[in-house]
């Protein structure tokens, strides 16, 4: 945190050259007192993050917070982007359910907590995890283990074996996969990668 004031933060980047920032990296705006500049503000910034990337509406309503803006501005703002269709938290939760899971490989505990960190609300995340369905996470699990497993060789002796097991258990589930999908998903493909060495 810095030990400047608003003005003082301005005034020493204005001297440097730069556009002053605050503590997220993003450019410092002192808010205008104004209430039409304050709007045009609020607006600009809320356009800004969205052009960036989907937002939730609750982290723009966080961005607009972090910037000085009062709640009763931020959530009229924020009420009229919904209205126009650009800030949609359950069209938002489902891109990201998709895209985590297909890019990332994030299982559906990971994404639930992903979605609650982002301040989507609890119907529209349980429908965003819906569109990814047992047999998808189960897939896609069974991906990351072979692609693992691609890299290494299987052991013959059982305690090399459990080692393993345990690794790639491990990585299913920083993952966000449910443990027992995990052991299923890994001991399938171990036997599997067993029984065409012994073939």
């Amino acid at each position: 945190m810095s030990d400047y004031s608003d003005d003082e933060v301005v005034s020493r980047a204005r001297r440097r050259g730069r556009r002053p920032r605050d503590g997220d990296g993003e450019p410092h705006r002192v808010v205008e007192q104004d209430p039409a500049k304050r709007e045009a503000q609020a607006r600009d910034l809320i356009y800004r993050a969205l052009g960036l990337r989907d937002h939730s509406r609750a982290e723009l309503r966080t961005k607009l917070a972090r910037r000085g803006f009062d709640e009763e501005l931020a959530e009229r703002m924020l009420d009229k982007f919904v209205a126009a269709g650009l800030i949609d938290d359950a069209a938002f939760a489902e891109r990201w359910v998709q895209s985590r899971h297909r890019f990332s490989g994030r299982g559906r505990r990971a994404l639930a907590q992903e979605l609650r960190n982002k301040g989507v609300g609890d119907e529209a995340a349980s429908a965003a995890l819906d569109t990814v369905s047992r047999e998808d996470e189960r897939a896609r699990a069974a991906e990351l283990v072979d692609r693992k497993l691609a890299r290494v060789h299987v052991p013959q002796e059982r305690a090399d074996r459990d080692k393993l097991t345990q690794r790639l258990v491990g990585m299913l589930g920083r993952r966000g996969y449910h443990p027992s999908l995990a052991l299923s998903v890994v001991l399938d493909a171990i036997g599997e990668r067993s029984e065409a060495a012994d073939g």
